[in-house]
Protein backbone atom coordinates (compact mmCIF):
# COMPACT_ATOMS: atom_id res chain seq x y z
CA UNK A 1 0.00 0.00 0.00
CA UNK A 2 1.51 3.50 -0.93
CA UNK A 3 0.23 6.78 0.14
CA UNK A 4 0.97 9.50 -1.25
CA UNK A 5 -0.64 13.36 -1.95
CA UNK A 6 -1.13 13.83 -5.81
CA UNK A 7 0.09 17.40 -7.24
CA UNK A 8 -3.57 18.48 -9.39
CA UNK A 9 -2.44 22.43 -9.79
CA UNK A 10 -3.29 24.29 -7.26
CA UNK A 11 -4.44 21.38 -5.24
CA UNK A 12 -3.28 17.88 -4.22
CA UNK A 13 -5.62 14.39 -3.73
CA UNK A 14 -4.24 12.52 -0.63
CA UNK A 15 -4.26 9.09 -2.64
CA UNK A 16 -4.02 5.38 -1.53
CA UNK A 17 -2.86 3.19 -4.27
CA UNK A 18 -3.32 -0.77 -3.00
CA UNK A 19 -3.56 -3.81 -4.77
CA UNK A 20 -1.39 -5.33 -7.64
CA UNK A 21 0.46 -2.79 -9.43
CA UNK A 22 0.68 -4.25 -12.81
CA UNK A 23 -3.23 -5.14 -12.19
CA UNK A 24 -6.24 -3.30 -13.52
CA UNK A 25 -6.84 -0.11 -12.69
CA UNK A 26 -9.71 0.66 -10.49
CA UNK A 27 -10.55 3.73 -8.80
CA UNK A 28 -12.89 4.02 -5.85
CA UNK A 29 -15.04 7.52 -5.37
CA UNK A 30 -16.29 7.65 -1.92
CA UNK A 31 -19.62 9.32 -0.97
CA UNK A 32 -20.07 12.74 1.24
CA UNK A 33 -20.74 13.11 4.94
CA UNK A 34 -19.16 14.58 8.14
CA UNK A 35 -15.31 12.97 8.36
CA UNK A 36 -15.88 11.01 4.80
CA UNK A 37 -12.58 9.67 3.04
CA UNK A 38 -11.46 7.59 0.46
CA UNK A 39 -9.33 4.47 2.01
CA UNK A 40 -11.82 4.14 5.39
CA UNK A 41 -14.86 3.90 3.35
CA UNK A 42 -13.44 1.11 0.92
CA UNK A 43 -10.61 -0.86 3.34
CA UNK A 44 -12.89 -3.72 4.50
CA UNK A 45 -13.70 -4.79 0.77
CA UNK A 46 -10.09 -3.95 -0.90
CA UNK A 47 -8.46 -7.18 0.09
CA UNK A 48 -10.50 -9.50 -2.64
CA UNK A 49 -9.95 -6.53 -5.18
CA UNK A 50 -6.33 -7.09 -4.92
CA UNK A 51 -5.70 -8.42 -8.22
CA UNK A 52 -6.62 -4.79 -9.31
CA UNK A 53 -4.12 -1.73 -9.07
CA UNK A 54 -7.15 -0.15 -6.55
CA UNK A 55 -6.45 3.99 -6.06
CA UNK A 56 -8.69 5.31 -3.28
CA UNK A 57 -8.40 9.39 -3.40
CA UNK A 58 -9.98 11.47 -1.07
CA UNK A 59 -11.90 14.00 -3.02
CA UNK A 60 -11.04 17.44 -3.09
CA UNK A 61 -12.56 18.96 0.06
CA UNK A 62 -12.73 15.74 2.36
CA UNK A 63 -10.14 14.08 4.27
CA UNK A 64 -6.46 14.90 3.94
CA UNK A 65 -7.01 16.14 0.71
CA UNK A 66 -6.61 19.61 -0.12
CA UNK A 67 -9.72 22.83 0.87
CA UNK A 68 -9.78 25.29 -1.04
CA UNK A 69 -11.16 28.68 -0.04
CA UNK A 70 -12.06 29.68 -3.93
CA UNK A 71 -14.65 27.76 -4.25
CA UNK A 72 -18.31 28.83 -4.75
CA UNK A 73 -20.89 27.60 -2.19
CA UNK A 74 -22.96 24.97 -3.18
CA UNK A 75 -23.24 21.37 -4.47
CA UNK A 76 -22.88 21.96 -8.33
CA UNK A 77 -19.47 24.30 -7.83
CA UNK A 78 -18.10 21.86 -4.91
CA UNK A 79 -18.73 18.75 -8.09
CA UNK A 80 -17.35 20.42 -11.19
CA UNK A 81 -14.14 20.79 -9.46
CA UNK A 82 -14.20 17.15 -7.78
CA UNK A 83 -14.83 15.92 -11.17
CA UNK A 84 -11.62 18.34 -12.51
CA UNK A 85 -9.51 17.39 -10.36
CA UNK A 86 -9.71 13.60 -10.44
CA UNK A 87 -9.12 13.36 -14.03
CA UNK A 88 -6.11 15.47 -13.24
CA UNK A 89 -5.01 12.96 -10.32
CA UNK A 90 -5.45 10.50 -13.12
CA UNK A 91 -3.24 12.25 -15.59
CA UNK A 92 -0.84 12.70 -13.34
CA UNK A 93 -0.64 9.28 -12.56
CA UNK A 94 -0.22 8.24 -15.80
CA UNK A 95 -3.60 5.91 -15.69
CA UNK A 96 -5.42 5.35 -18.90
CA UNK A 97 -8.18 3.14 -18.85
CA UNK A 98 -9.58 2.35 -16.00
CA UNK A 99 -12.72 0.82 -13.57
CA UNK A 100 -14.83 3.01 -11.50
CA UNK A 101 -16.32 1.70 -8.28
CA UNK A 102 -18.64 4.46 -6.45
CA UNK A 103 -20.20 5.03 -2.91
CA UNK A 104 -22.91 7.17 -3.04
CA UNK A 105 -22.35 10.91 -3.26
CA UNK A 106 -19.26 9.16 -5.30
CA UNK A 107 -21.45 7.67 -8.22
CA UNK A 108 -22.25 11.03 -8.82
CA UNK A 109 -19.09 12.08 -9.79
CA UNK A 110 -18.56 8.64 -11.92
CA UNK A 111 -21.04 9.65 -13.97
CA UNK A 112 -19.57 13.21 -14.44
CA UNK A 113 -16.33 11.49 -15.34
CA UNK A 114 -18.84 9.06 -18.19
CA UNK A 115 -20.18 11.58 -19.16
CA UNK A 116 -17.01 14.06 -20.16
CA UNK A 117 -14.85 11.36 -21.39
CA UNK A 118 -16.26 8.04 -21.83
CA UNK A 119 -13.52 6.26 -23.37
CA UNK A 120 -11.06 6.94 -20.78
CA UNK A 121 -13.65 4.10 -18.20
CA UNK A 122 -13.89 0.48 -18.17
CA UNK A 123 -16.57 -0.92 -16.11
CA UNK A 124 -18.79 0.78 -13.76
CA UNK A 125 -20.20 0.25 -10.05
CA UNK A 126 -22.70 1.80 -8.55
CA UNK A 127 -23.12 1.35 -4.92
CA UNK A 128 -26.24 3.28 -3.18
CA UNK A 129 -25.80 5.45 -6.11
CA UNK A 130 -26.39 9.65 -5.61
CA UNK A 131 -26.89 11.93 -8.14
CA UNK A 132 -30.88 10.35 -9.78
CA UNK A 133 -34.12 11.25 -9.03
CA UNK A 134 -34.19 9.70 -6.43
CA UNK A 135 -33.60 12.69 -3.63
CA UNK A 136 -31.00 11.69 -0.65
CA UNK A 137 -32.13 11.92 2.54
CA UNK A 138 -29.23 14.08 4.70
CA UNK A 139 -30.88 15.91 7.47
CA UNK A 140 -27.82 13.31 10.08
CA UNK A 141 -25.25 15.10 8.03
CA UNK A 142 -25.82 18.33 7.79
CA UNK A 143 -27.32 18.28 10.94
CA UNK A 144 -23.62 17.11 12.42
CA UNK A 145 -22.28 20.16 12.83
CA UNK A 146 -25.05 21.78 15.21
CA UNK A 147 -23.70 19.39 17.76
CA UNK A 148 -20.59 18.21 16.52
CA UNK A 149 -19.76 15.24 19.13
CA UNK A 150 -18.72 11.89 18.95
CA UNK A 151 -22.02 10.40 20.12
CA UNK A 152 -23.60 12.48 17.25
CA UNK A 153 -20.93 10.64 15.16
CA UNK A 154 -21.67 7.17 16.30
CA UNK A 155 -25.57 8.21 15.76
CA UNK A 156 -25.05 9.29 12.26
CA UNK A 157 -22.78 5.94 11.12
CA UNK A 158 -25.20 3.51 13.22
CA UNK A 159 -28.29 5.07 11.24
CA UNK A 160 -26.60 4.34 8.08
CA UNK A 161 -26.13 0.19 8.79
CA UNK A 162 -28.57 -2.52 9.39
CA UNK A 163 -26.59 -4.83 11.90
CA UNK A 164 -23.44 -4.89 14.37
CA UNK A 165 -20.32 -4.80 12.52
CA UNK A 166 -16.99 -5.27 13.36
CA UNK A 167 -14.33 -2.43 13.50
CA UNK A 168 -17.04 0.07 13.46
CA UNK A 169 -15.78 1.58 16.25
CA UNK A 170 -12.51 2.35 14.71
CA UNK A 171 -14.42 3.76 11.79
CA UNK A 172 -16.38 6.11 13.41
CA UNK A 173 -13.90 7.29 15.54
CA UNK A 174 -11.81 8.08 12.13
CA UNK A 175 -14.39 9.73 10.88
CA UNK A 176 -15.40 12.14 13.71
CA UNK A 177 -11.58 13.06 13.52
CA UNK A 178 -11.42 14.26 10.30
CA UNK A 179 -14.78 15.68 10.74
CA UNK A 180 -13.66 17.81 13.83
CA UNK A 181 -10.63 19.20 11.88
CA UNK A 182 -11.45 23.21 11.06
CA UNK A 183 -11.31 22.84 7.01
CA UNK A 184 -13.01 19.60 6.74
CA UNK A 185 -16.09 21.38 8.44
CA UNK A 186 -15.63 24.69 5.96
CA UNK A 187 -15.42 22.45 2.54
CA UNK A 188 -18.63 20.40 4.29
CA UNK A 189 -20.61 23.20 4.97
CA UNK A 190 -19.57 25.10 1.39
CA UNK A 191 -20.23 21.94 -0.74
CA UNK A 192 -23.89 21.46 1.14
CA UNK A 193 -24.67 25.27 1.36
CA UNK A 194 -27.43 27.29 -1.20
CA UNK A 195 -25.97 27.83 -4.64
CA UNK A 196 -25.77 26.01 -7.86
CA UNK A 197 -27.18 22.48 -7.78
CA UNK A 198 -25.70 19.41 -8.72
CA UNK A 199 -27.18 17.95 -11.71
CA UNK A 200 -29.55 15.26 -12.04
CA UNK A 201 -29.29 12.28 -14.23
CA UNK A 202 -32.41 11.53 -15.39
CA UNK A 203 -34.05 9.27 -18.15
CA UNK A 204 -32.39 11.28 -21.11
CA UNK A 205 -28.84 11.43 -19.62
CA UNK A 206 -28.37 7.54 -18.53
CA UNK A 207 -29.58 6.90 -22.12
CA UNK A 208 -26.33 8.31 -23.37
CA UNK A 209 -23.89 6.40 -21.16
CA UNK A 210 -23.41 3.17 -22.72
CA UNK A 211 -21.18 1.59 -20.14
CA UNK A 212 -21.18 -1.25 -19.10
CA UNK A 213 -22.81 -0.89 -15.40
CA UNK A 214 -23.61 -2.73 -11.75
CA UNK A 215 -26.12 -1.01 -9.77
CA UNK A 216 -25.68 -2.31 -5.91
CA UNK A 217 -27.95 -1.13 -3.18
CA UNK A 218 -29.39 -2.22 0.28
CA UNK A 219 -32.98 -2.98 0.78
CA UNK A 220 -32.52 -1.28 4.41
CA UNK A 221 -30.91 2.39 3.27
CA UNK A 222 -32.68 5.28 4.80
CA UNK A 223 -30.55 7.99 3.11
CA UNK A 224 -30.65 6.98 -1.05
CA UNK A 225 -33.50 4.89 -1.08
CA UNK A 226 -33.30 1.65 -3.17
CA UNK A 227 -35.31 2.53 -5.62
CA UNK A 228 -32.30 4.78 -7.03
CA UNK A 229 -30.57 1.75 -7.93
CA UNK A 230 -33.80 0.60 -9.72
CA UNK A 231 -33.95 3.71 -11.90
CA UNK A 232 -30.30 3.27 -12.99
CA UNK A 233 -30.90 -0.78 -13.55
CA UNK A 234 -34.45 0.56 -15.87
CA UNK A 235 -32.36 3.56 -17.55
CA UNK A 236 -28.63 2.80 -18.11
CA UNK A 237 -28.94 0.86 -20.96
CA UNK A 238 -25.94 -2.03 -20.00
CA UNK A 239 -27.19 -1.79 -16.12
CA UNK A 240 -27.25 -5.27 -13.95
CA UNK A 241 -29.10 -4.95 -10.41
CA UNK A 242 -28.32 -5.97 -6.81
CA UNK A 243 -29.83 -5.66 -4.07
CA UNK A 244 -28.85 -6.90 -0.62
CA UNK A 245 -32.01 -7.82 1.26
CA UNK A 246 -30.54 -7.42 5.12
CA UNK A 247 -28.02 -4.43 4.19
CA UNK A 248 -28.60 -0.34 4.66
CA UNK A 249 -26.24 2.34 3.41
CA UNK A 250 -22.57 1.20 4.11
CA UNK A 251 -22.59 -1.71 1.94
CA UNK A 252 -19.07 -1.52 1.80
CA UNK A 253 -18.78 -2.37 5.68
CA UNK A 254 -21.66 -4.50 5.90
CA UNK A 255 -20.77 -6.74 3.03
CA UNK A 256 -17.26 -6.55 2.25
CA UNK A 257 -16.42 -9.80 1.18
CA UNK A 258 -19.91 -10.42 -1.30
CA UNK A 259 -19.65 -6.81 -2.22
CA UNK A 260 -15.75 -7.77 -3.69
CA UNK A 261 -16.77 -10.93 -4.86
CA UNK A 262 -19.76 -8.92 -6.89
CA UNK A 263 -17.09 -6.34 -8.64
CA UNK A 264 -14.75 -8.91 -9.56
CA UNK A 265 -17.21 -11.17 -10.59
CA UNK A 266 -18.69 -8.44 -12.96
CA UNK A 267 -15.53 -6.41 -13.93
CA UNK A 268 -13.84 -9.91 -14.74
CA UNK A 269 -17.25 -11.12 -16.83
CA UNK A 270 -17.20 -11.26 -20.25
CA UNK A 271 -19.02 -8.07 -21.71
CA UNK A 272 -22.71 -8.37 -23.23
CA UNK A 273 -22.24 -6.11 -26.31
Amino acid sequence: MTERDVVVGAHTLHTVDVGDVDGEPMLFLHGTGPGASGFPSFAPMLEGLDSFRCLVPDLLGFGRSSHPHDVTDGPGSWLEIRVETVRAMLDELGIGRVHLVGHSYGCRVALELLKMEPDRYGKVVLVAAGGTPVKASLQRLTGFYADPTEQRMRELVLAQVARDIQELDAYTMERFELARRPEVERSFTSAMGPGEPAPVNDQAVLATIRHEALAVHGRLDPTIHYSASLFLAEHLPHCDLHVFSGASHLLQLEEPDALARLVRGFVHARPTR
